[in-house]
């Protein structure tokens, strides 16, 4: 008979709870089911605009997973739910329309790609990177920032940028985040980071990440959404590039997969500032613990210096809200 540890007991309760809290937002990916793009414009039955990106089959059951053109809320919806098809027109004129021209458009740089800043808003977008790591979750990261007292006991909105070989080998940890939501302490925006997040120390940046010879792109891409709607979490319409690393070819094929990519003008591991309107960029995966040390200050200079205006963390869709 084979017995079971009591950490590897604690684990597998773990990795239910897991599963138990995401079931309670949205079904779950079967795991036989056809997973594929697809750009279907539709009304629902209420007339509502939608944009389906994905279908998913399993047998004769047809889903979608859509996009609210207007908001930029995901949700997944059962073919019987949707109306009929939206003129281009209508599209068109929508923020994500728009969003997807502009952020995919060719950058500069390698890294300066995306949605970088909310140029002309207020507040600051957190956005916390889960790459692939056998180092724990910097649970505090997470516990400062929802203590911040502009929140007042709201949930703290956070985009967490999560690879799928992250939540494989971190499924209790991945419980843990999904136990403060349900807690009602934080908000997440789940940004798809790619499923194994390709990294060469030794490679230059057009040679590495997702630009590495004989990466998948699109594999990377649909797998990681895959990985999340399995565990019942809904994939946002954003993508944040491994290392913020892309070329134009890449940019061009995240916009036939209707994503909008997101950068970052505050990295603070590597020295930026964050100012009004800015994307923060930290790692919670225990790789970067100089970016969280810089938060944490960041955090102390705004509570000392009330002339540098007041802390307030917004979600990812408002810093493309028109």
């Amino acid at each position: 008979m084979t017995r079971h540890t009591p950490a590897a007991r604690i684990r597998a309760a773990l990795i239910l709870l897991a599963l138990l809290l995401a079931a309670q937002y949205i079904l779950a990916l079967p795991a036989g089911a056809e997973y594929a793009p697809v750009f279907k414009p539709v009304h629902d039955k209420k007339g509502r605009l939608w944009i389906a990106i994905r279908r998913f089959t399993e047998g004769a059951r047809t889903s979608f997973l859509a996009v609210d053109p207007l908001s930029f809320n995901t949700s997944v919806m059962e073919e019987s739910a949707l109306g009929g098809a939206a003129p281009d027109a209508e599209w068109n004129s929508t923020p994500y329309a728009r969003a997807l021209e502009i952020y995919n458009a060719p950058s500069p740089g390698l890294q300066d790609g995306g949605l970088r800043r909310a140029a002309g808003k207020g507040g600051l977008f957190l956005t916390v990177d889960l790459c692939p790591s056998s180092k724990k979750l910097d649970m505090e990261l997470f516990k400062a920032a929802m203590e911040q007292p502009h929140l007042e006991g709201k949930p703290l909105p956070i985009a967490i940028a999560i690879s799928g070989m992250w939540m494989e080998r971190h499924e209790d940890e991945l419980a843990w985040i999904l136990g403060m939501e349900k807690k009602g302490g934080l908000s997440i925006t789940w940004v798809n980071h790619s499923f194994s997040h390709p990294y060469d120390s030794e490679s230059p940046l057009e040679e590495n990440f997702l630009l590495k010879p004989g990466v998948d792109f699109e594999k990377e891409v649909l797998e990681d959404e895959q990985a999340l709607l399995r565990r019942g979490l809904l994939p946002s319409p954003f993508f944040r590039f491994p290392g913020l690393v892309a070329d134009k070819g890449l940019l061009e094929r995240l916009k036939n997969l209707f994503l909008i990519p997101v950068g970052a003008d505050a990295w603070l591991a590597k020295g930026a500032k964050p100012v009004e309107g800015s994307i923060i960029l930290v790692h919670g995966n225990g790789n970067e613990p100089e970016g969280v040390k810089k938060l944490f200050e960041f955090y102390e200079t705004k509570k000392k210096n009330s002339g540098l205006g007041e802390l307030r963390f917004l979600p990812l869709r408002d810093a493309l809200a028109e």
